[in-house]
């Protein structure tokens, strides 16, 4: 992968370490932002973090579940456009980087549903997950169905290609190439991807070194990241280990 500079710096701290940041942040006369309904409004400013309120909010029934189920429960996402300082660096988990990334492939309908059926993505899937509302999914294909200007697509079809992308990630079956360090990537568009802040701020406990990550739906409406882009997601603590 051709050298490109870092965008965001994503990290997890609890309170206490959130106090003495944010004093030390409004010191250096830097405005930190607090997300409100979506934990990807983060991501809006020069720095921002999220509470664990902000994953019931608008995100309660996608991003939630995986938040409730990994170790970052109660925990406090912190995105900066700058590296903090040495006391947080245990705290970084991911950095975000924009790509010219071009998938080979994406899966049929029929290799969805391998994908959705496969041992370790089910095993690993939030049983709440299953559970979103299908009155409130009709309403969200209804209103990409506004936004995009194409038919409308079924519910079930839309809630099939999010949890396909999510496994792509858990066990992946698509991967790019050794210049993006043979990174799993995203299998969808923005209008048929959710909750990409499972794997922006790595909620999966992945093993893996690098993602390829385009924004969900929520986060490229509210311009926390730019629709259809892919971004290559640097898992911190899996840069040393030999997995691949």
């Amino acid at each position: 992968m051709n050298s490109h500079n870092i965008w965001k710096y994503c990290y997890w701290l609890n309170s206490s370490l959130l106090s003495g940041l944010k004093k030390e942040i409004q010191e250096r006369g830097i405005h930190i932002a607090e997300a409100r309904q979506n934990p990807c409004e983060a991501m809006l400013g020069e720095i921002g973090y999220a509470e664990p309120y902000t994953w019931t909010s608008i995100c309660k029934y996608d991003a939630a579940p995986w938040y409730n189920k990994s170790v970052f429960k109660d925990k406090i996402l912190v995105v900066s456009s700058f590296p903090l300082d040495r006391e947080y660096e245990k705290c970084l988990e991911t950095t975000i980087t924009p790509v010219s990334f071009d998938p080979s492939g994406m899966p049929t309908e029929e290799e969805k549903e391998e994908l959705l059926r496969d041992a370790v993505f089910q095993d690993r899937k939030p049983p709440e997950w299953d559970k979103f509302p299908r009155e409130m999914g009709e309403q969200i294909t209804l209103g990409i169905s506004k936004m995009t200007g194409k038919p409308k697509v079924s519910w079930d079809a839309l809630f099939q290609t999010w949890t396909a992308v999510h496994s792509n990630f858990v066990s992946p079956r698509y991967r790019a190439d050794e210049s993006y360090m043979k990174a799993p990537y995203s299998i969808g568009d923005s209008f048929t991807i959710s909750s990409c802040c499972v794997e922006l701020f790595n909620l999966l406990e992945s093993r893996e070194k690098a993602l390829l990550v385009r924004p969900c739906t929520g986060a490229a409406l509210i311009k926390a990241l730019e629709k259809d882009q892919y971004y290559f997601v640097r898992i911190v603590k899996n840069e040393t280990s030999k997995f691949r």
